[in-house]
């Protein structure tokens, strides 16, 4: 793999309501690597990525995309990335694969066809879910809904998960490692806030949220 960096953040800082979170934090990655968040809760793991996500905005730093500086609310920006949060944010009046419809819809611009979806689900070991409303899935089935959704989301260069172990068990586990690994070896990149052991093949880049806890004033 290219050693280049295509994503490049540089001394960014975030608050949590008035209270600085973290500050100066940088990172490089290049086609085919993954970093590994962690850290204590509370350190700001969820507010990178969902910073990275443009969905927090940050009150200093830099985003660039190939050398070029980007928004994190840009299309463009968007357009490469899928951002999953710690919790399976299904929508329980619908099934399995009506919320996997709705996510593939969104993420590719187009309603996918029922075996389409049905596809993915078979892939992430749901299938025989899909009829289900989510209120009646498991935590753990809940979490391979958004599995489905990783596993098409090959196109994507750089995935931003939250806490993606959470409730699967040891056969899920091993998918998600087999699906970041297969990721990763496309050349995508994957950052990855996680409290369990992963081992999709490369090794991680480790990122400790402590190390840029706040320790000089912020920009007001």
């Amino acid at each position: 793999m290219s050693e280049t960096a295509l994503v490049s953040v540089c001394e960014l800082a975030c608050v949590v309501g008035y209270r600085p979170l973290f500050s100066g934090l940088r990172l490089q990655m290049a086609a085919g690597q993954w970093v590994e968040l962690t850290g204590p809760n509370g350190t700001g793991k969820t507010t990178l990525l969902r910073t990275l996500a443009g969905l927090t905005r940050p009150v200093a730093g830099q985003l660039s995309w190939q050398g070029e500086a980007i928004a994190p609310t840009s299309a463009p920006w968007r357009a490469r990335l899928v951002y999953q949060g710690h919790a399976p944010a299904l929508k329980d009046g619908l099934t399995a694969a009506e919320n996997l419809a709705t996510w593939l819809a969104l993420d590719h611009g187009r309603r996918p066809a029922p075996e389409e979806t049905r596809h993915w689900l078979q892939t992430a070991g749901i299938a025989a879910c899909a009829e289900l409303p989510a209120a009646s899935l498991s935590a753990g089935q809940r979490r391979r809904v958004q599995l489905a959704r990783l596993a098409a989301a090959q196109e994507r260069p750089l995935w931003l998960l939250d806490e993606p172990a959470n409730a699967l068990d040891t056969d899920g586990l091993a998918l998600l490692n087999r699906l970041l690994g297969a990721h990763l070896e496309r050349g995508g990149m994957a950052i990855v806030a996680t409290h369990q052991a992963l081992n999709p093949g490369p090794a991680a880049r480790p990122l400790f949220m402590p190390d840029f806890a706040h320790q000089r004033g912020l920009p007001a």
